[in-house]
């Protein structure tokens, strides 16, 4: 009887990993994302204009940032921004100055919305997220 329990599981095991690897497979797949819009970032000192084309985007003074701001206030990783199922939000990345969205500071993460004031240093960039 043994015997059997273990041909049977020998050969079901795989199976049951195969079935399960199509569902996760079929759900991302299927799973929907927020569209992107024109969302972008507009840096209030100079009128820079950052559009944001992809869901995570870091910001920071280092050139490897997707979105780059050349002040000595501004970290050189001080920020990302991630467009999630539930919105875009903002979180901070190890900086000596904190992230600000409208005066407060963020937390572990800020949820935004069109014309919210985001200051990094002595920057202050406006989110826009109008669609279509």
């Amino acid at each position: 009887m043994l015997e059997f329990v273990l041909e049977i599981s020998h050969y079901s095991l795989p199976v049951l990993g195969l079935a399960v690897l199509i569902l996760c497979f079929i759900a991302l797949i299927r799973r929907k994302r927020p569209p992107l819009g024109k969302t972008k970032l507009i840096n209030t000192v100079n009128g820079d204009v950052f559009p944001l084309v992809s869901r995570e985007a870091s910001i920071g003074r280092h050139k490897n940032n997707d979105i780059v701001l050349n002040y000595p206030t501004v970290s050189r990783t001080h920020a990302v921004i991630v467009c999630s199922k539930n919105g875009w939000y903002i979180t901070e990345i190890r900086s000596a100055s904190e992230v600000l969205v409208n005066g407060n500071p963020v937390e572990k993460k800020a949820f935004l919305k069109t014309g919210d004031k985001i200051t990094m240093g002595n920057i202050t960039l406006i989110f826009d997220n109008k669609q279509g």
